[in-house]
């Protein structure tokens, strides 16, 4: 009997000690458990610091690619503008005279180099009859100013209308192949021939280019070459294309000029209307002409 009760005794003791064990085991765990979670939160902030840093960059960044856009808009901005304000006085005139003429043609390039930001105009006349003269002042005035007047244009560009189309016809002074057979031949590139009718001291020299036909004068006295200035029309012709005429067209240069003169002449045949851009040069003539609209 006392062997069974030491035995069970015993058996109870061992019984207490493995369960006592047991809790340690488990509260060591735990404790690990717990040790480890302030690793994982500081694991945890420094991933948010990262985002928070990424954010950051990103938006400077995206902030740096705005400023950026910002001054390149600024740029291109102040860039048009500049190129506007070559134009804009014309502009301006031109929105006058068709608030007074009404749907009118007129250029729309003044054909200077230099100078656009004192042009000015006066004008004559009513929407089937007018004329516009275009000068370089000292200052910007107004249209029709009575100063205006004292100066002297460098181009001028007209309207006429005429009872019949064949009374416009008389006026343009086309000349046809006919005019021109027979007469020197020239080659002025482009695969344009060029016709000279020399005499009397002057020589001409002609050709076509669609229904227009342009004719160059020179002075043989002076030794003036027309192909010289022949041939830089054939050049800008390929760069600014002039009205198309429903009829037909005409240029008219001469290579002996001065400001004031207006000697280099473009007229073209609409119908019964007949319209002349007039000039101290041919550059800036062709140029005006070619803008008309």
């Amino acid at each position: 009997m006392k062997k069974g009760k030491i035995s069970i005794l015993t058996m109870a003791l061992l019984t207490i000690f493995f369960l006592a064990a047991c809790g340690n085991q488990k509260s060591s765990a735990t404790s690990s458990s717990k040790k480890t979670t302030p690793e994982k939160i500081a694991s945890s902030k420094n991933s948010r610091k990262e985002k928070s840093t990424l954010k950051s960059s990103t938006s400077i960044q995206s902030d740096s690619v705005s400023t950026s856009d910002k001054v390149s808009s600024s740029t291109s901005s102040s860039s048009t503008m500049d190129k506007s304000n070559s134009s804009s006085r014309l502009e301006l005139f031109n929105k006058q005279l068709r608030a007074e003429l009404g749907t009118v043609i007129l250029p729309t390039v003044d054909g200077l180099g230099t100078g656009s930001d004192k042009l000015n105009i006066r004008y004559i006349g009513t929407k089937d009859n007018y004329t516009v003269n275009y000068s370089v002042g000292n200052v910007a005035r107004n249209v029709n100013d009575a100063a205006v007047s004292k100066e002297v244009p460098y181009a001028q560009f007209k309207k006429i209308t005429y009872n019949t189309t064949a009374d416009a016809s008389a006026q343009v002074n086309y000349l046809s192949q006919d005019n021109l057979n027979g007469l020197e031949t020239v080659d002025l590139g482009n695969n344009i021939t060029g016709y000279v009718d020399a005499g009397a001291g002057q020589r001409y020299l002609s050709w076509h280019e669609g229904n227009w036909s342009l004719t160059v004068h020179a002075t043989a006295v002076t030794n003036q070459d027309p192909k010289l200035l022949a041939t830089q029309i054939v050049d800008m012709l390929e760069e600014y294309s002039l009205p198309a005429p429903l009829q037909h067209g005409t240029i008219t240069a001469d290579m002996g000029t001065s400001y004031g003169s207006k000697n280099q002449i473009i007229t073209w045949q609409m119908n019964n209307v007949v319209y002349q851009l007039s000039a101290h040069d041919i550059t800036t003539a062709i140029k005006m002409a070619a803008s008309s609209k």
